[in-house]
């Protein structure tokens, strides 16, 4: 497995092409790069993040989805298809970033709480999604957010019975406020999981860097090792979770030794 860090946690501390200089020094192997604005989606852009990220390579790209994802499934075919063009340009940027995966969070509502599921509209979505995406050697990576559709097992189950080709995104700490186990989220997403956001939480859900919580990151980890998972585990924390420099360096190296600890009883087994 690939540890890494999203330039998300530096947000409101340096701008996106800042925050991917700063990735470069720090012990990962990768990095996902979440474009804050519209004005990011922008090949030029993504150049310069890429060249700033030096030896580092992007594996996922993230964009602020909120400023088009939803409108996607609007009602008005100009919404629609201006939102369609956000996408694409969002993709169009991804690509030049060297990204394997588009982080997608899709239907979500304003005060941010569940929404009724519509399984054949999400479905539809991301079949034009992969579409486009495809098209750029990108993958559509669903991600499990509380506040949007994609919230349980079940429903990741739903999706793969009637999507076969979705793949996803497991964020760790949107499992927990969804009341779900992340390691049976991960299991149920199975082999169509290409992404991993991780931070960590204490015992009344009040997040965390990584190491400075409750979760059970061995286990975890294990259950990602089970499973064949080798792709890249996300460090995702907020700005304000980073203490200082030298507690963030000490949740990347306590990740680190978790995930080689996995590995290494893989080649054991």
């Amino acid at each position: 497995m690939k540890l890494g860090i999203s330039t998300a946690a530096f947000y409101g501390r340096w701008e996106t092409e800042e925050a991917a200089r700063v990735i470069e020094s720090l012990p990962v192997d990768c990095a996902e790069v979440f474009l804050q604005s519209a004005g990011e989606y922008e090949k030029p852009f993504a150049r310069m993040v890429k060249e700033n990220l030096g030896c580092i390579p992007c594996t996922s790209m993230h964009p602020s989805g909120i400023l088009f994802e939803n409108q996607m499934f609007g009602r008005s075919a100009r919404q629609r298809q201006e939102a369609y063009d956000l996408f694409e340009r969002a993709l169009d940027a991804a690509q030049m970033l060297g990204a394997q995966c588009y982080v997608y969070h899709g239907r979500n509502t304003a005060q941010l709480k569940p929404l009724p599921f519509h399984l054949q509209a999400n479905i539809d979505m991301i079949g034009r999604m992969n579409e486009l995406a495809s098209k750029r050697e990108l993958a559509i990576a669903w991600e499990n957010v509380f506040w949007c559709q994609l919230t349980t097992c079940e429903r990741v189950i739903a999706v793969r019975e009637a999507c076969p080709e979705a793949r996803f995104t497991l964020d760790i700490k949107q499992a927990m406020r969804a009341g779900e186990d992340p390691c049976a989220m991960a299991q149920a997403m199975g082999d169509a999981l290409l992404n991993v956001h991780v931070c960590d939480w204490d015992g009344q859900g009040k997040l965390c860097l990584p190491g400075e919580g409750v979760f059970d990151f061995d286990r975890f980890a294990g259950v990602l090792h089970d499973m064949g998972y080798d792709r890249p585990v996300i460090v995702e924390p907020y700005l304000a979770l980073i203490g200082s420099d030298e507690t963030l360096h000490a949740s990347l190296e306590y990740m680190k030794q978790i995930l080689d600890s996995a590995d290494r009883d893989c080649f054991s087994d």
